[in-house]
């Protein structure tokens, strides 16, 4: 009976020790992952950056990390939306001519197609940003010249916005897709009449494709850096 016993309360031993070791591995897991977030988080503010920080456990929505089941995985997700947009709208204003200041105040942003007041907390993979500027003269300001051939705007350097995108792709080329183009702007200008050869050039009159000038009728296309999460 001594014997048997000792055998049974062994047994029982033998049983417990996957169990422990599961759940110490579940923990140290958990707690890698929370500690590897704080310094991801603590780097990127240290640069500057508030990243929106997504969890989950297992499976996306499963926000609790402490019920994981192994082997896992715990993944943090970091969303620099914020970050980009609201530097991109400091570094336009920077940059922008303030003769009376409607442009520089007019830069717009917008949401999958939509006008929003703020730049957004989070951006999700394939959803992407526009800013943009409606005033009927942003594209002259871009990359205009008068007739003389010089620049249009003088108080500061032409292809602001190219310039700005330029920039920011330098900064956050891991973290998000930017680039520069032009947009049409919904309930944007439209050309009343034809616009001189110029209006578009980068060295002078009569030396840009056709194929470039905005034709009567059309929208206004003005200058724009477009934002996607990777």
């Amino acid at each position: 009976m001594a014997a048997s016993s000792a055998v049974q309360g062994f047994r029982r031993v033998v049983d417990a020790w996957p169990a422990l070791i599961e759940k110490d591995v579940k923990a140290y897991l958990i707690k890698v992952a929370k500690d590897a977030n704080v310094k991801i988080v603590a780097d990127a503010n240290a640069r500057g950056l508030s990243p929106t920080v997504e969890q989950y456990a297992n499976r996306p929505g499963n926000t609790n990390l402490e019920s994981v089941v192994l082997p896992g995985p715990i993944v943090f997700k970091y969303r620099y939306a914020t970050d980009i947009v609201e530097e991109a709208l400091l570094l336009l204003q920077k940059n922008s001519p303030v003769r009376s200041g409607r442009y520089a105040k007019s830069h717009t942003i917008y949401v999958n197609g939509t006008e929003v007041g703020r730049a957004p907390k989070t951006l999700k993979r394939g959803e992407e940003v526009i800013i943009t500027n409606p005033v009927p003269y942003a594209r002259r300001l871009e990359v205009g010249k008068t007739e003389s051939g010089r620049d249009f705007v003088i108080q500061v350097p032409p292809r602001i916005y190219e310039r700005v995108a330029k920039i920011l792709i330098r900064k956050y080329k891991n973290v998000a897709d930017i680039s520069f183009g032009y947009a049409n702007i919904p309930g944007g200008h439209t050309v009343k009449g034809r616009l001189p050869v110029n209006y578009l050039g980068k060295s002078g009159a009569r030396t840009v494709p056709k194929k470039r000038r905005q034709v009567v009728g059309s929208k206004v296309s003005a200058p724009a850096l477009f934002i996607k999460a990777l």
